[in-house]
């Protein structure tokens, strides 16, 4: 059932400006105390913002994810993961619900899961809308001139300075709308392939230069089928390159928090950073972000800029999870009471209200790199459901074949060791509560017409890394 408010014509809130960082883990930011410096600019945002310590993403990777975040519902509830790759139209989007309102909506994002192919492009006015006076100076041609002048300079990325600019674009444009705007980017820079320009590789390891570091594997499927293929300096250099990207994004959001304050329209913006997962780099013998629900993959970064006055500054150390984004933004419209307030799963950041657990989920996964690149490799291991419950101390990972896991955060927050056995009344306790809580809703249904991806939208995700 679609729950969305009367079309409004007034300024009734404040602009949002949601920008998701593809991939990054939380551990690599220094502004969550990452030795290195990949965030200054992030870590001066954080002094007038309120920086959440434990934020938990309900998936492990870029659909469900996302689609958390715009629905305000956990993976089985939207039912948009690996077993259906699309957002039904039943479920009322943030862009839509905010549209509805009278905001303008804007997107802009390189991750194709996360558009018109997966229905979460709904509710946005424009989705990745083109510098228009550059079309027309620009040539098919000129533009491939261009990318290459680009690459040769060492100004590579994976669309960030396009973005950028497309964001700058559309800012000086809605400085003088009397409607507020809802503003998403994704930032795909920290997701594998790694493209970052030139000046920011200076994590890289000593001796090893940026073209050696590109002939390291990434490819999270060739990984696990001979782990012993690499070595521990690749890993090194898998994270290096994971901060030099950060680090260039972090220069990108300085500058459009740098247009705000001069457009004068910061004060007048809920700004949130965050990530829709993370990445292993080698740890639990995994590469990338498949497979499985530690906190390398769930536990993202999360810092919200309060108009002045919703907040005051500071840390949040209880969990809190992506998806309460959305009934945060509801309050601050002054909604609290609507029937879709009340069906959203998450709760008002600003609350009093708190998730006595966080969960997060992986339906079984899309096994096909496997049996069409190694049909002789055994991948029953990961042709399983998963289902995480994590308390402040103790996190359960379910398993549909049976092999569940427990770990101690406070004394194991690598989760390396699990206490399943050692620990049975535990791990028994935390099953009933997830298995309460998995019975408390009823599950989406699959949409059995949802549309196939089309060859443009299959091309750009074998580029990510998704599809072979």
């Amino acid at each position: 059932m679609r729950l969305l408010p009367m079309r409004s014509v007034s300024k009734t809130g404040p602009n949002v400006l949601l920008i998701v960082l593809d991939a990054a883990r939380t551990r690599n930011l220094s502004c969550y105390g990452y030795p290195k410096p990949t965030t200054p600019h992030l870590e001066r945002l954080a002094e007038h913002s309120i920086v959440y310590e434990q934020a938990i993403s309900p998936a492990g990777w870029s659909l469900p994810a996302h689609a958390s975040i715009f629905t305000g519902l956990y993976p089985s509830r939207h039912g948009a993961h690996d077993q259906h790759k699309y957002l039904k139209p039943e479920y009322p989007t943030l862009a839509e619900v905010l549209g509805a309102r009278g905001y303008r909506t804007l997107a802009f994002c390189q991750n194709q899961y996360v558009g018109s192919a997966t229905g979460l492009d709904r509710g946005f006015d424009r989705f990745n809308p083109t510098d228009r006076h550059r079309s027309r100076r620009f040539s098919k041609w000129a533009g491939r001139i261009e990318r290459g002048i680009i690459k040769g300079l060492g100004w590579q990325d994976s669309g960030a300075r396009a973005t950028t600019r497309a964001v700058h674009t559309a800012l000086r444009e809605l400085q003088d709308d009397p409607h507020p705007f809802f503003m998403f980017i994704n930032y795909l820079e920290p997701h594998t392939p790694y493209r970052s320009p030139a000046a920011y590789h200076r994590f890289l390891p000593a001796g090893v230069t940026p073209r050696q570091a590109q002939r390291v594997n990434r490819d999270p499927w060739q990984y696990l089928i001979c782990p012993e293929s690499m070595r521990r300096l690749d890993f090194e250099i898998i994270e290096a390159l994971h901060n030099s990207a950060i680090a260039y994004l972090d220069a990108r959001i300085a500058q459009i928090l740098g247009w705000l304050q001069e457009l004068a329209l910061l004060d007048q913006t809920l700004v949130i950073i965050t990530a829709d997962h993370g990445e292993n780099f080698g740890e639990h013998q995994l590469l990338g972000h498949s497979y499985c629900l530690y906190d390398t993959l769930l536990h993202v970064p999360l810092i919200v800029r309060y108009p002045p006055g919703r907040a005051r500054p500071g840390r949040v150390g209880h969990q809190v999870q992506t998806l309460d984004l959305f009934p945060t933004i509801l309050a601050l419209l002054g909604d609290t009471s609507s029937e879709l307030y009340r069906s959203l799963q998450g709760f008002d950041l600003l609350s009093s209200a708190r998730h006595p657990f966080t969960v997060a989920e992986q339906a079984r996964p899309d096994l096909t790199p496997f049996s069409r690149h190694f049909p002789d490799f055994d991948a029953s291991l990961y042709d399983r459901a998963l289902y995480m419950i994590r308390t402040d101390r103790y996190k359960y990972i379910w398993s549909s074949t049976g092999q569940h896991e427990l770990y101690d955060l406070r004394l194991d927050p690598a989760e390396e060791h699990n206490l399943s056995a050692e620990r049975p009344e535990i791990a028994r306790d935390l099953d009933w509560r997830l298995a309460d809580w998995r019975g408390s809703f009823e599950t989406a249904q699959p949409l059995e017409d949802a549309p196939e991806f089309d060859e443009e939208v299959v091309e750009r995700l074998r580029a990510l890394g998704y599809l072979e």
